[in-house]
């Protein structure tokens, strides 16, 4: 008789042919690692967009500030992830983190962010209908 084992944790597997694991323990310890490993990216960006959207809200706590771009990487703020963009009719782009956004300014040769609460009236930029000029 040839035995199966459990690759989850070893033991031989009794019942039906077509069966995997032991137990309903083992299956759903083998599909939570499957699937935790499959969407560790997804944490660890949404664990960002958390923590860019916290220094956000405190660097902006009434609607509009503005601050220096230093300020931003000293708090750790990480500008390659955001959630939306948004671009004006002007052609400015900001970059949103949920309920916030920034858009990279330059005053009197200083890099600065001007930082804003998202309004009503925006919408972030769709790829498939860009924004009318």
């Amino acid at each position: 008789m040839i035995y199966r084992l459990c690759p989850s944790c070893g033991q031989i597997i009794v019942g039906r042919t077509d069966k995997k694991y032991c137990c309903d323990r083992c299956r759903s310890k083998a599909n939570r690692s499957a699937r935790m490993s499959s969407e560790s990216i997804i944490q660890s960006t949404n664990q960002i967009l958390r923590k860019n959207r916290s220094i956000l809200k405190t660097l902006c706590p009434v609607g509009k500030a503005i601050v220096r771009k230093e300020v931003l990487e000293a708090m750790h703020y990480d500008l390659n992830i955001f959630s939306s963009i948004y671009l004006t009719r002007k052609k400015q782009t900001y970059y949103c983190c949920y309920d916030y956004g920034f858009t990279p300014i330059i005053d009197k040769g200083i890099p600065k962010a001007l930082i804003v609460t998202r309004q009503s009236y925006t919408e972030p930029l769709n790829p498939w209908h860009p924004a009318k000029v």
